[in-house]
């Protein structure tokens, strides 16, 4: 039976909201992508697939929708149950830190603990935020930590680098709807393989860390996610071991590097036991993003096997 069909009988928002939640009850849809639970999902769906500011669904709450805009309606919620479709895929929105980013399948859908630490201007870590001059977001995907980098240093230029292409030409999106066009530099690299060169005095980075078993174990809305912005081999290290021992040659005499590593502290450690970093605290836990500063990474060694 097709979407419309089964959405016959339905007519206004509220009509279109309970049949989402419905469906995402029935279909145990997975919400690990910024939504509380299924009213949060089923309305946001259905608001912004209609262009609707979400703070406005009372005032909206019982508008009945044209013919096209039932199917169109209809026609998403089928996708985000049926084929697990992520929520910000389908209405090409994610949000961060407050800030909402263009997303579709190219990138990953906005997430990162540093959004917060940002926020907080890297406090106590960076004293004067006006005296950063240069930030790199490693790995940038949709550009969406360089841009919060550009609000949080006002006087950096901020590059978002990234092997992927098409990651890029969302980051690109992102950018001009930000208006940074002047301030947000972008570039494809493999890692600091374009980048010869360059000191930065912060660079930040959400690289892949999802280890190969982690990989196997995800909620099917996470597959729909490019692999190459999640995979990180066994023991979800792999770009680690080729970041960590090229950072220190491009950050500044005091720079300073900020990382997140999801739940890989463990492996991290046991790779570098004797690096001294520190583990900072986010809404996550205490142990997901560490910070390590240029002078410290003499000490970086080689890695354990």
């Amino acid at each position: 039976m097709t979407s419309t069909h089964r959405a016959a009988n339905l007519s206004t928002i509220r009509d279109f909201t309970r049949w989402a939640m419905t469906e995402m009850e029935k279909n145990d849809i997975s919400l690990g992508h910024g939504t509380a639970d299924y009213w949060e999902e089923a309305t946001a769906l259905v608001m912004r697939k209609l262009g609707l500011p979400f703070d406005r669904l009372q005032a909206f709450w019982d508008a009945k929708l044209t013919p096209e805009e039932m199917s169109d309606v209809a026609q998403a919620i089928e996708l985000r149950v049926k084929e697990k479709i992520p929520l910000a895929y389908l209405i090409h929105e994610g949000w961060l830190s407050e800030h909402c980013f263009y997303v579709d399948e190219r990138v990953l859908i906005p997430r990162s603990f540093i959004a917060e630490l940002l926020e907080e201007n890297l406090s106590p870590w960076i004293d004067d935020p006006e005296n950063v001059h240069s930030v790199l977001d490693m790995c940038t995907g949709s550009g969406c930590l360089a841009i919060l980098a550009a609000e949080t240093f006002p006087n950096a230029e901020v590059t978002g680098a990234d092997i992927s292409a098409d990651a890029l030409e969302v980051a690109a999106i992102n950018r001009s709807r930000f208006d940074l066009e002047g301030e947000l530099e972008l570039v494809q690299t493999d890692l600091f393989e374009n980048l010869k060169g360059r000191r930065f005095d912060l660079i930040i980075s959400n690289p892949p860390y999802v280890t190969e078993e982690a990989m196997q174990d995800l909620p099917a809305e996470y597959r729909h996610e490019p692999a190459l912005a999640l995979g990180a081999g066994d023991d979800g290290m792999d770009i680690m071991r080729r970041m960590m021992p090229e950072l220190a040659n491009h950050l500044t005499e005091n720079g300073l590097a900020v990382i997140e590593i999801g739940d890989g502290r463990e492996a991290f450690e046991a790779i570098w036991p004797d690096l001294p970093v520190t583990w900072l605290t986010t809404s996550g836990g205490d142990e997901l993003v560490f910070a390590v500063r240029a002078e410290d990474l003499k000490h970086l060694g080689e890695p354990q096997a």
